[in-house]
Order: structure tokens, then C-alpha cells, then sequence
């Protein structure tokens, strides 16, 4: 079972690193030819997509990992669940670009707050429907234990994407930040549409000469995807209103909106990059960890072996991340972006790591043990905790107001999602 993690985690890494890098390459070129302030609106339609694909994909991506792991042993099985959940996830994408395309000019006026956003979410609803087909692909191959397909989907999305945006910047004739805002967020799309056209290649030949017989998983894939979307929807809104609320509590600070956006856009695409680049890993991770915890079922040894392996080299990572952003930071910002401020940013956020890290294992844990509704719990606390700082401190302290909580709700997350997962380890083993 372990052997097995290793191998899937390994894998994921590497394309993982290999589309960071990759990534890092275009964070820097789109903030070479993009202002700052066109950077913090490109950053700021992403809640729309995060909430969106939450509903159309992402809790029934979990379903079918899990229902796939526990019986991946019949290939029939295998193939009705994924017709069935395919059927769904792309209903509900297609109903939701239609939603989303129809009502842009709310959207961006009264919750994103910013007019200029109207076009790039009309363009971002075009990668709804193909994301929707590729997430539950690799639904499928995660619950097989089969980690290339998901690996290769990714590399292809990222390297198709910054092909695109990097053609058709350089060709076109005005270098207008928000056009190429909107090439940005096209990108998106194009990149989606031929991650899905692998993936559905590699889904086709997987399931060639197997028949489909009429099994009853409808019902168990909605019992088990609706808590589930239901759960990350919220955490979605909580994320989505957090990220409004930065730029909006920055022009309380007293700054401008348009510095107000510059700020957030050198924040979340810049610093942030960095911070979260060795998080591939444990990313990666955790990605696995869930049908693995679920396979190994009622052995409390083997839970606990898989658990403390990930949890320790987590933290690990978390502590040498510190230390190379902290000591570091500065200088690789100034190289890379040429920027100063990056380099702060960089190193307050540095401390962030270990709990991050560690926080992102422990919560596949405990949803691999089956306890999803407790991990819930604890990210609306963590969650509720940054937004109320948020509104606290940013517009006494500016961004570092910001800083100071996402280190504050990231640590007590950690604490309590490490003191759930010891108390039930000790529930089970007291039982046996």
C-alpha cells in the first residue's frame, strides 16, 4: 500500500514540479506584459471558476475516487460509474456557463467589485463543460491507483495554455493590459479543451471491450458527491468572499482601487507562487491518500504507518521551505520579478509553510478515515478566523494585516486537525 502511495506521489510530484516551473515561466511573462493592476483583476475571476467547478465537479470527482477504489476489481462497475457521473458533471457545467455568461455584469459589478472583470468571466465559462470531463476522468484513474493519465492531463493543460496566451500575445498589435488579461483567461480554455481530448482518448481505449451492465451507483454517487459538494461550496464562498474582501479593505487602508488591485495582484501572482511551489508535493499526496486510507479500511496499523510517514515528511518540507523563503526570499524575487516587494512578502509568508503543508495531509487523512464532515468543520474555522482578521487588521495594517492571518487561521487549523486524527486513532485503537 505504501509502496504504491510512493509511486503515485512520486509521479504527481515530478509532472507537478515539471508544471510549476513551467507556471512560474508565465507568472513571470504575464507580469512582464500585464500591469499590476490587470495581474489583480486576471487573479480575481478565479473565485467565480473555483465555485463554479466546486458544483460541477469537484465533490463528484471525490465520489467517484472512492467508489472506484473500493471496487476496482470490475471493470463494469468502473465504466457505469463513470458514465453516470460524466453525464452529471457535464449537465451541471453546461447549466452553469449559461448562468454565469448570462449574469457577468452582476457578477463583477456587485460581488467582484470590479466593472473591468465583465469580459474575462464571459471568456472563463468556456472552460466549464471540458474541465467537467476531465475532472471526472481523473476521478477514475485516481481511484485506480493509476496516477500517469492525471499527471500527463496536467502537464498538458499548463504547457497548451502558456503556448496560446505566449502566440497570441506576441502577435498581437496593441499591447493593451486588458486584452491580454483576456487572452490570459482564454487561455484557460484552450488549455482545458486539450487536457480533456487526452483524457477522453485515454478513457475510451481503458474501457474498450468492456460491456456495460446496469448497476445501481447513481444514487450512491449523489449520497456521496452531494455532502461533499455541498461541504466545499461553502469553503468555495468563504474562499471567493475572502478574496473580494482583500482589495476592499486595502481602499479602507486608504490607498486607491487601482493600487488596492496592484497590491493583491503582486500578492496572490507573484508571492504566492513561490510559497506554494513545494506544496506539489504534498499535493500530490493528498490526492492519494484519500482511497488509500479508505482501502486500508478498519487497520488501524496501517493507518497510522501511511499517516505519520505523510505527516512527518510534511512538516519536514514545511521546515526547509521556511528556511530557504526566509534566508532567500528576497534575493529570488529580485531575480525573478525584479521586485522588492515580492521579496517581503515572500519572507513573512515563509512561516506558513510547515503548518500548510502538514494542514493539506492531515485533511486527506481525515477524509480517507471517512470523517469529511469534521475536515469541513475545521476549514470554515480556519476559514472564518482569516476573514474576520481580514476585515480587523487590513485596514489598520494594510497587507501585512492580511499576512498576519493567514498565519494565524493556518495554525490553528493545523492544531486541530492533528488533535482530530490523534483522538480517533485512539478511538480505534481502543476498539480493536
Amino acid at each position: 500500500m505504501l509502496k504504491t502511495l510512493i509511486k503515485g506521489t512520486a509521479i504527481l510530484t515530478i509532472t507537478g514540479f515539471i508544471t510549476r516551473i513551467i507556471g512560474f515561466a508565465y507568472k513571470i511573462y504575464l507580469s512582464n506584459i500585464m500591469d499590476a493592476k490587470m495581474l489583480g483583476i486576471y487573479q480575481l475571476v478565479f473565485p467565480v471558476f473555483g465555485i463554479c467547478f466546486t458544483i460541477y465537479a469537484a465533490g463528484i470527482q471525490t465520489a467517484i475516487s472512492q467508489m472506484i477504489a473500493a471496487k476496482k476489481d470490475d471493470p463494469e462497475y468502473v465504466k457505469t460509474i463513470m458514465i453516470r457521473a460524466g453525464i452529471i458533471s457535464l449537465s451541471l457545467a453546461i447549466i452553469l456557463s449559461l448562468m454565469v455568461y448570462l449574469t457577468a455584469c452582476d457578477i463583477a459589478t456587485r460581488f467582484l467589485g470590479e466593472p473591468e472583470s465583465i469580459m474575462a468571466i464571459r471568456i472563463l465559462v468556456l472552460s466549464f463543460p471540458v474541465s467537467a470531463v476531465t475532472s471526472c476522468i481523473n476521478g477514475c484513474y485516481y481511484g485506480l491507483s493509476k496516477t500517469s493519465v492525471p499527471a500527463v492531463t496536467q502537464l498538458l493543460e499548463q504547457i497548451t495554455r502558456v503556448i496560446f496566451v505566449y502566440m497570441l500575445t506576441s502577435y498581437l498589435i496593441s499591447q493593451n493590459s486588458g486584452i491580454i488579461c483576456l487572452v490570459a483567461v482564454g487561455g484557460l480554455a484552450v488549455g482545458e479543451f486539450f487536457s480533456m481530448i487526452y483524457s477522453l482518448i485515454r478513457i475510451i481505449f481503458l474501457f474498450r471491450g468492456i460491456g456495460y451492465k446496469r448497476h445501481s451507483v447513481t444514487k450512491k454517487l449523489l449520497k456521496l458527491s452531494i455532502p461533499l459538494t455541498g461541504n466545499k461550496l461553502i469553503i468555495a464562498l468563504l474562499h471567493a468572499i475572502e478574496t473580494v474582501l482583500i482589495p476592499v479593505m486595502l481602499k479602507y487602508s486608504g490607498i486607491d482601487s487601482e493600487s488596492a488591485l496592484s497590491i493583491y495582484g503582486v500578492l496572490t501572482g507573484m508571492a504566492m507562487p513561490f510559497i506554494l511551489f513545494p506544496q506539489t508535493i504534498t499535493n500530490s499526496l493528498s490526492v492519494l491518500l484519500i482511497p488509500a486510507i479508505s482501502e486500508s479500511g478498519a487497520k488501524k496499523r496501517d493507518v497510522k504507518r501511511i499517516a505519520d510517514t505523510c505527516i512527518a515528511a510534511s512538516m519536514l518540507l514545511g521546515f526547509a521551505s521556511t528556511a530557504v523563503f526566509y534566508l532567500w526570499g528576497g534575493n529570488l524575487a529580485q531575480i525573478v520579478f525584479n521586485n522588492d516587494t515580492v521579496g517581503s512578502y515572500i519572507e513573512v509568508l515563509s512561516f506558513l509553510c510547515p503548518f500548510l503543508f502538514a494542514s493539506t495531509t492531515l485533511t486527506s487523512i481525515i477524509n480517507g478515515m471517512g470523517y469529511t464532515h469534521v475536515t469541513f468543520f475545521i476549514t470554515i474555522i480556519g476559514l472564518s478566523i482569516r476573514i474576520l482578521l481580514t476585515i480587523r487588521l487590513i485596514p489598520i495594517q494594510g497587507i501585512n494585516g492580511y499576512l498576519l492571518s493567514l498565519l494565524i487561521s493556518q495554525l490553528a487549523v493545523t492544531v486541530i486537525s492533528y488533535g482530530y486524527y490523534r483522538k480517533k486513532l485512539e478511538n480505534k485503537a481502543s476498539c480493536n
